[in-house]
């Protein structure tokens, strides 16, 4: 439009000149002016039909890939299992996951490696969710989980009926507290099962450990996944043993255990680095800035999106019973989709009419 508008002026101009030196006449350059932009608001109008033609044919045309983030416990794989099948299957977009864990995924993410994210977890992730959003690179699309309780020190309540002094987490600068959790190998320390390596909630319950003065007395431990915290988990509660360990919920042993966080300084302006026990966690949806030109009616899926408990418990316990048999193993996340998508209608409310027909084609209505 730029190169159209300039060629007509150079032609206005030129004419101007021509007429100037023929005639001499004020007159001729008042008619000059009003060819000028008559000729240019024509050739404007003609540049943007030609604009939104090619913008219309280019999304008939192709939908770019769109890759979420493969964040590794089990709220997230689900939600991003169902995402994806719905973002595939119901508005046509080729997708793919990167598999990984929160700083790597949440790097991604900013710098357009990823396109969505399922779950960003505030406040444990504030000053990447901070950097991020001020960059521009990454915007909040939707609201994922319901506001969820998290703590580093959580113990089952059989070992605080048994032990009604432990009350608060610098109890466990105590003796008689540190041998309930030690282990053989832990040097008299308690053993402490935290979060996962690479999740951000990592980074807290060290400094939490740190602050509250219990480095001496509590040994930090990485379950390696998220089967391996709940497994340590049930099997305390189970055999009735004594079980310290950073956990959330809801979750599936949140509903099966009686869990009792351990009580955390309150003077300490909320933040859990300095000792205080987490705030409720909010829970979000992200997507790289691109994905709202890229794909606006993915954008409006997420933005009706929600996961609140009466999906979220059922889904992690089909996905959790389900992935491993014979029939589901090649693609647990598209069995658990398909179960979800089934299971429940509140998903039509998210999507397209469009999208909503296509997804019941898919699932063979």
């Amino acid at each position: 439009m730029k190169n159209a508008k300039f060629i007509l002026l150079t032609l206005a101009v030129t004419m101007f000149a021509s007429l100037v030196i023929a005639c001499g006449s004020t007159e001729t350059v008042e008619v000059v002016k009003e060819v000028e932009v008559i000729k240019e608001v024509e050739v404007v109008k003609e540049v943007v039909k030609e604009v939104e033609v090619e913008v219309e044919v280019e999304a008939q045309r192709e939908k770019r890939e769109l890759v979420f983030a493969g964040l590794d416990w089990d709220s997230a794989i689900v939600q991003t299992a169902v995402a994806s099948y719905i973002v595939e299957h119901g508005y046509g977009y080729p997708v793919s996951n990167i598999p990984g864990s929160t700083v790597p995924l949440f790097q991604g993410l900013i710098k357009g490696d990823v396109d969505i994210s399922m779950e960003i977890w505030l406040p444990n992730q504030d000053e990447a969710w901070a950097k991020g959003t001020k960059n521009g690179q990454v915007i909040g699309v939707g609201k994922s989980l319901e506001d969820n309780w998290q703590s580093t020190f959580v113990v089952h309540q059989h070992t605080l009926d048994a032990n009604p002094g432990l009350v608060s987490a610098t109890d466990l600068m105590l003796p008689e507290y540190q041998a309930l959790f030690a282990q053989p190998d832990s040097g008299g320390k308690a053993v402490l099962v935290g979060c996962i390596s690479g999740w951000a909630c990592r980074g807290v319950n060290e400094a939490q450990i740190e602050v509250l003065g219990l480095s001496d007395y509590v040994e930090l431990r990485d379950p390696g996944s998220q089967a391996g915290l709940f497994a340590s988990i049930g099997a305390a509660g189970d055999k009735g043993e004594d079980w310290l360990g950073y956990m959330w919920g809801p979750t599936k042993p949140d509903a099966e255990y009686d869990l009792v966080p351990l009580e955390q300084p309150t003077n300490c302006g909320g933040d859990p680095k300095l000792g205080c026990g987490f705030g409720v966690a909010e829970i979000l949806i992200a997507t790289n800035i691109s994905v709202i030109q890229d794909a606006p009616d993915v954008i409006a899926f997420l933005n009706k999106y929600g996961w609140p408990g009466k999906y979220q418990l059922p889904a992690e316990a089909w996905y959790s019973e389900n992935k491993e048999k014979a029939e589901y193993k090649d693609d647990p996340g598209a069995a658990v989709s398909e179960w979800f998508l089934n299971e429940f209608d509140g998903w039509e409310a998210w999507v397209s009419d469009e999208a909503k027909a296509n997804l019941h084609k898919a699932l063979g209505h």
